[in-house]
């Protein structure tokens, strides 16, 4: 009974939204004129139910299936609407920016879990959503990486990618302009985009600009965070960036914080507002060994070294603010304009620049970690998706441009693989041939060559393991893909050449 639904709600406010006993008739009455509801149910609430529950999902639900079956709402505006319910159910932005400024005088963990804690609980971050998603570890002698198939979030081609950004280029005036901009703060969504009434963001000074923080609803990892500008201004990677990166971990050390490249094909599916993305986990290139280090006398204080890692990744090592930010920025600048043809690398042409970095930061005691990947985001006939992207053959598992958190080492991978390998396994069992495949599952087109390598040593009991090995390696194939410089004779003595070109030396 939807009555005693909003007698729920508002003792779950009580308990996990910050609302206070003087609250609770304003509150019910706010939900009763909501839902048309004349008067309120006189039913006992379970509170010990209501007080153990970590996300409030069982009475969203009861409420959207109030809003479709009595008030003859659409699936979709039912979402809306309970975000909008949620929204007014959570403190003011105001409030919590209050709240997690008194918790931060005490420690930056205890605001950023407050605010996670806060998130989840007024189902911004959908937990429930982000734990049906599929994580698993790979298992290889060495330079370990993660996988998630992600069930929350619709796969995005270069393509889809492009044809955004061409709509963006027409200046259609939307408001907000788009997802990441302030001015969703409170706004309701539409049939297009996402409702954010219950978003509440963090005022940031990032190099002397304003920013905020918010988690992301999508949650790639532990703790997911996302940094962005208050004005809604294309990425770019310049010294400013690594300024604002260290403002950042000077202030909440406990988390990492990083950018997507400010290309198309090697920066993310948000190209046209700048934003970083961060948390609490500890991604694999981050737990690499070192291959080399190049001496600096130019950086007293700071070193620098060739990581061992699929692709090309410098690290920056410095106790020295001044020098973190300077000597990344060098790098930068140098790569910007680089050349080197014999390893396909091309800085810019009639298309535009190339060159670019994918910059990611941690902070451990005194020390920053700036780790640097070099990318390009040049096609040719070959590869009209990207030279340096994931290639054809890899698309059947990801196709999407490879962006700062798979770039470092999580895979992202859509949720059609859960079906697409139920059906693998389908015609391994029935052993399909290739025109039998086609028929019952066209989309399993380009898993063809895949099928035939699982087939060679078939068995029931271990198909699961082999495919998950499968695409463990396409992964791996895919982040050597994106190495500009490869692990080859050639590649290293290329990646040499660069570092020696660059003014690290007095």
């Amino acid at each position: 009974m939807i009555e005693k639904v909003i007698n729920e709600l508002v003792e779950y406010a009580k308990f996990h939204l910050d609302a206070k006993k003087e609250d609770e008739i304003y509150l019910k009455n706010f939900l009763l004129g909501e839902l048309k509801i004349k008067s309120p149910s006189n039913d006992e609430v379970d509170l010990e139910k209501i007080k153990k529950m970590q996300v409030p999902d069982e009475l969203l639900n009861e409420v959207k299936n109030y809003l479709v079956s009595s008030l003859n709402f659409s699936e979709h505006n039912a979402d809306l609407f309970a975000a909008k319910l949620m929204g007014f159910l959570t403190p003011l932005p105001s409030q919590v920016i209050e709240k997690f400024n008194e918790l931060e005088k005490i420690s930056d963990r205890r605001a950023l879990d407050y605010l996670y804690d806060l998130s989840i609980k007024n189902n911004y971050v959908a937990k429930t959503q982000i734990d049906k998603n599929l994580v698993w570890n790979t298992s290889f002698e060495d330079k370990n990486f993660e996988i998630s198939v992600n069930l929350s979030k619709p796969e995005k081609s270069n393509k889809d990618i492009a044809k955004f950004l061409a709509k963006v280029d027409k200046k259609e005036e939307k408001y907000p302009k788009c997802a990441l901009c302030y001015e969703n703060l409170g706004f309701y969504g539409d049939e297009t985009r996402a409702p954010r009434e219950n978003i509440r963001l963090i005022p940031l000074d990032l190099d002397n600009s304003r920013w905020y923080l918010q988690y992301s609803p999508y949650g790639y990892f532990n703790m997911h965070c996302i940094a962005l500008k208050s004005t809604h201004s294309n990425m770019r990677i310049d010294k400013s960036t690594f300024i604002s990166l260290l403002d950042f971990v000077d202030r909440f050390p406990s988390f990492f914080i990083g950018s997507n490249a400010d290309l198309p094909i090697v920066g993310g599916s948000i190209l046209n507002h700048e934003h970083f993305q961060g948390g609490e986990h500890i991604l694999p290139v981050m737990r690499q060994k070192t291959l080399k280090e190049y001496k600096l006398t130019k950086y007293k204080n700071s070193k620098l070294y060739k990581l061992d890692w699929y692709n090309s990744c410098l690290l920056v090592e410095s106790e020295n603010r001044d020098e973190a930010i300077n000597l990344s920025d060098e790098i930068l600048k140098s790569w910007r304009k680089y050349d080197d043809l014999e390893n396909d690398i091309i800085s810019s042409d009639k298309n535009g620049e190339h060159n670019t970095i994918t910059p990611s930061l941690k902070k451990v005691g005194k020390t920053y970690y700036m780790y640097l990947i070099l990318r390009n985001n040049r096609v040719n006939e070959e590869y009209p998706e990207g030279i340096f992207h994931a290639h054809k053959e890899y698309h059947m598992i990801k196709k999407e441009g490879i962006g700062i958190v798979e770039a470092m080492g999580l895979f992202i991978l859509p949720a059609r693989l859960v079906r697409q390998s139920h059906e693998i396994k389908d015609c391994l069992e029935n052993n399909l041939s290739e025109n039998k495949i086609l028929k019952k599952y066209p989309d399993l087109a380009d898993f063809m060559s895949m099928i035939l390598t699982l087939r060679k040593d078939y068995s029931k009991e271990t198909i699961d393991e082999k495919i998950r090995l499968y695409i463990n390696n396409v992964c791996k194939g895919i982040l050597e893909n994106t190495a500009v410089f490869k692990n080859t004779e050639k590649g290293n003595i290329g990646l040499d050449k660069f570092i020696k070109g660059v003014n690290l030396w007095v």
